[in-house]
């Protein structure tokens, strides 16, 4: 189970939280290497295209520029001059690297990594943030299932209503049930990600950050929340559509009625354009081909 503690240290450096032992980091390590091994075999060169039941498509895609981040490393540290003999030393790297090759070097050495980091009393990784992180990512990267919502997030309406400031810049949450007591949700922020392809612009979303956040409801009150109804998994050999049934539509449904209930929000559930999808359907019956 997470713990307050653990979420309290997930933004500081590695150098400013107590090393938590060699037991502690070796589980650590192993979710980072599992989650690692996971983005290698199932979600690379993967796009999705998702359907949401206010009518609104969005391209989606996890980039591997961006899973070091994801999975809790700190690149802009370990690829300063202060960590160059421990590149060098430990992960056989001359120079600077991009933060994709960082991960690879880490995982391909990690047991040198957390002998290393052992003898140093814990300076080189944040083992508590690649705990969380690593959770989260197994739990909300699996696009196969229709087990998420998604928040319309406003950071605007989110300031006012909570007078707290959120740092991102996220435009929408995907949330996910964590069955952790502490943080109910786990949540993961994207953003469009504009990309060009054979000349033409195209705008994906891509992953801006990983949260588990203790005032789940925060994120909740007043934004408006939608389900998603049907995705297209495209990879380079073939496209795999999945539509979303009615009883996982409902459950999808009932968790939000929950959530609204539990902390007393107002319901921002936006499902009209799945209702005028449906409406349209069974007012024009296909045609049978003769």
């Amino acid at each position: 189970m997470i713990t307050k503690k653990e979420l309290s240290y997930v933004s500081a450096w590695a150098k400013k939280v107590p090393y938590p032992g060699m037991d502690y980091a070796e589980q650590a390590a192993e979710l980072l290497v599992n989650s690692y091994d996971d983005f290698k075999k199932f979600y690379l060169n993967k796009q999705y295209d998702i359907i949401l039941s206010n009518g609104e498509q969005i391209l989606f895609e996890i980039l591997s520029m961006n899973l070091s981040h994801m999975l809790g490393i700190d690149y802009k540290n370990l690829s300063s001059d202060y960590m160059l003999s421990f590149r060098e030393e430990v992960l056989n790297i001359s120079g600077n690297a991009r933060s994709f090759d960082l991960l690879e070097a880490i995982i391909k050495n990690i047991n040198d990594v957390l002998k290393y980091d052992y003898d140093n009393n814990g300076k080189i990784l944040n083992y508590y943030r690649i705990m969380i992180k690593c959770s989260i990512f197994d739990k909300l990267s699996d696009f196969n299932r229709f087990n998420f919502g998604v928040i319309n997030f406003d950071k605007k309406i989110y300031t006012e209503k909570n007078n707290v400031i959120f740092n991102g810049n996220s435009e929408k949450l995907l949330y996910v049930q964590s069955n952790e007591p502490t943080a109910p949700y786990f949540m993961m922020g994207i953003l469009k990600n504009t990309d060009i392809n054979s000349g033409e612009v195209e705008e994906k979303y891509a992953v801006e950050t990983l949260m588990a956040p203790f005032n789940v409801s925060d994120f909740f009150n007043c934004q408006e929340v939608v389900i998603p109804t049907q995705i297209l998994v495209t990879t380079e050999d073939k496209m795999d559509k999945r539509i979303a049934t009615s009883s996982e539509k409902l459950a999808l449904l009932n968790q939000y009625r929950s959530i609204i209930n539990q902390y007393g929000l107002p319901n921002m559930l936006n499902i009209y354009g799945d209702y005028e999808v449906i409406l349209n359907s069974n007012s024009n019956p296909k045609t049978r081909i003769k």
